[in-house]
């Protein structure tokens, strides 16, 4: 089998965690990667919930799309009843619409090179809800609808949709979660442990890989069984 041309990346949320440890993967995998972030550490700064973040992407990659991780999150933490309008917008904004966004843009391009991967990391709240975390679950569990109404859209033109649900992982956004909250949190898998962001990563990196060819609208768990 003849070796693939120079292919491109793009990850949303790229600048730390998830994101940044998935822009790392593919880097080594021969891809050229542009990280998309507020952070001013992205290649491209800019909100994902803005198209216009879409096209600057596109403009800055300076090879033919293959790969479009949809990493960008935001947590805002509240019951239902008290939950504001205004966060419930800001986590469905960018957890959802910014992934939205992304494939409509990015998908015809893939099509036009021959075909490409797409992967959207979801979380297993989107799958089992916890208290006081709506707006979480509900924008992970539309991204897990989306990407399998993805797959259904984008299969006949040879792009793959998956997505990866992980439980806790050691990032910013669970930093500030006090040590028996993660103790216990461990606890509920059946490895014990929370996860790195590589672990997820490495998992990004095999569904944009040729070992993945054949695998597409799944749902991967990379939660150390914590839903077993």
């Amino acid at each position: 089998m003849s070796s693939p041309g120079p292919r491109g990346a793009i990850v949303t949320g790229g600048a730390s965690g998830i994101g940044a440890a998935a822009a790392r993967s593919l880097a080594r995998d021969g891809f050229e990667v542009v990280t998309v972030d507020l952070d001013r550490r992205a290649r491209v700064q800019g909100d994902v919930r803005n198209p216009e973040t879409v096209l600057r992407a596109l403009d800055v990659l300076k090879t033919p799309v293959y790969a479009l991780v949809n990493c960008a999150g935001a947590a805002r933490p509240g019951p239902v009843q008290g939950l504001s309008r205004e966060d419930w917008d800001g986590v469905l904004g960018v957890d959802l619409t910014g992934a939205f966004l992304f494939i409509r843009e990015v998908a015809p391009r893939m099509a036009e090179a021959g075909g490409g991967r797409i992967v959207n990391v979801a979380a297993t709240i989107g799958l089992r809800a916890r208290r006081g975390a709506a707006a979480h679950a509900a924008a992970k569990a539309g991204l897990v609808g989306l990407t399998r109404a993805s797959a259904r859209d984008l299969g006949r033109r040879n792009i793959n949709v998956n997505a990866v649900a992980p439980g806790v992982v050691e990032t910013a956004m669970t930093a500030d979660l006090p040590a028996e909250k993660k103790k216990e949190l461990a606890e509920e898998t059946c490895l014990g442990r929370v996860a790195q962001p590589e672990d997820v990563a490495d998992v990004i990196a095999f569904l944009c890989g040729p070992g993945a060819r054949h695998i597409t609208g799944e749902v991967i768990r990379v939660d150390g069984g914590q839903l077993a």
